[in-house]
């Protein structure tokens, strides 16, 4: 257990079995070292001035002999603060030089899928579109009230496509407030809801035979596509009023 998260942490099976066994002599001269972990003296040379340069080992001469010593075990907390540190302060560089034309697909399953698109929705904000949007199913409407209310209260504005005959559910959506709604023509028939928000593009695919499918597709161009498609069809639908 210990050996493993050390392993996870930076340190190779030689500065394991060196930082432990120093944690178990105390303060000591290269010779015992050997004894203890009975490694090369040469590899332990080299893995002590490693151990040093990570910050696990310090080293004094005492009698012109160096003598060494391990952190104490709560020191590594700090050191590995500082890692984060030194991490979180190239992380908007990486960002930058980040290649944003990298398309990202990820499939999620069940209604705890749909809650995390969902939530995503809520984080992105935005002016936002649904495509071949139609009523909620019983046992997701709780959730969708409760999201509908916190998009609300974020002011984030919703345009829905309703196919054709669904007024009833374009009224119960208009309630929600900052929501758009329209009836597309009867000749459109979308049998699948997509949901555009930022640069992503979220089809929700149902089946009675099968749990809910989501499939996530992040890409800047091919929202943007989505987007002037969705307009289009805007143009040519029918607005619907509470």
């Amino acid at each position: 257990m210990v050996e493993e998260i050390l392993k996870e942490i930076g340190l190779s099976k030689n500065e394991i079995k060196i930082y432990l066994a120093l944690i178990e002599l105390g303060p000591s001269l290269i010779g015992k070292i050997c004894g203890k972990t009975k490694i090369h003296r040469r590899n332990v040379y080299d893995s002590l001035e490693t151990l040093k340069n990570k910050g696990f080992v310090s080293s004094i001469l005492i009698n012109n002999r160096n003598v060494f010593e391990s952190i104490n075990p709560r020191s590594i907390l700090d050191i590995l603060d500082e890692k984060k540190a030194h991490i979180e302060k190239i992380i908007p560089s990486l960002l930058e030089k980040q290649n944003k034309s990298s398309v990202s697909v990820k499939l999620y399953s069940g209604l705890s899928g749909r809650k995390i698109i969902f939530e995503d929705k809520l984080k992105i904000g935005g002016e936002q579109y649904v495509l071949g949007a139609h009523k909620p199913s019983k046992k997701s409407l709780l959730y969708i009230e409760n999201y509908h209310g916190r998009r609300a209260s974020k002011k984030i504005s919703l345009k829905m496509l309703f196919i054709d005959g669904d007024k009833e559910s374009v009224k119960e959506f208009l309630k929600y407030g900052f929501v758009e709604a329209r009836i597309l023509p009867k000749k459109i028939i979308s049998p699948i809801a997509i949901n555009i928000y930022g640069d992503k593009i979220a089809i929700l695919l149902n089946s009675g035979s099968v749990e809910p499918l989501t499939l996530l597709i992040e890409d800047k161009n091919l929202a943007s596509d989505f987007k002037y498609y969705f307009e289009m069809l805007w143009k040519i639908s029918k607005l619907i009023k509470r």
